[in-house]
């Protein structure tokens, strides 16, 4: 049965990482590849955008509620550098993760990208009524 079905599948690249033979079809690896970037460039914007929120009420006499990023903060150079460094290491291990099993790249970051609109949703509720009151 497993002949038959890979027999059937149009000729491609063998799949990294798969003990079986198991074909992608090019063109499908090119949407795998854009649909990744697309989700790095939206992450890196969402951390972007935490670093701005977060100075922005840091400027406003806020703190930083995070124990861990409390120096971190303090200097934006640093905290712009660190979430690089993160940003970088979520693009190895989503990388390695989307070798070894399709799809769980992607489900990793739609994970960090839910929980980054959630702080950067927090950021705002703490500036806007500082802004508008």
């Amino acid at each position: 049965m497993s002949t038959f079905l890979v027999s059937a599948m149009p000729a491609g690249i063998p799949a990294p990482g798969l003990c079986y033979p198991f074909y992608i079809c090019p063109a499908r690896e090119k949407d795998v590849a854009r649909r990744i970037l697309e989700l790095v460039l939206i992450l890196g914007s969402l951390f972007l955008l935490d670093i701005v929120t977060t100075e922005i009420i840091l400027l406003m006499g806020g703190v930083e509620l995070n124990p861990f990023m409390v120096a971190v903060v303090a200097h934006p150079t640093i905290h712009l550098a660190l979430k690089a460094a993160i940003l970088a290491v979520i693009v190895i291990v989503a990388l390695v993760a989307e070798r070894q099993v399709r799809g769980s790249g992607v489900f990793f970051y739609c994970m960090l990208i839910t929980m980054y609109i959630f702080v950067v949703v927090n950021n705002m509720f703490v500036i806007l009524p500082q802004v508008l009151g």
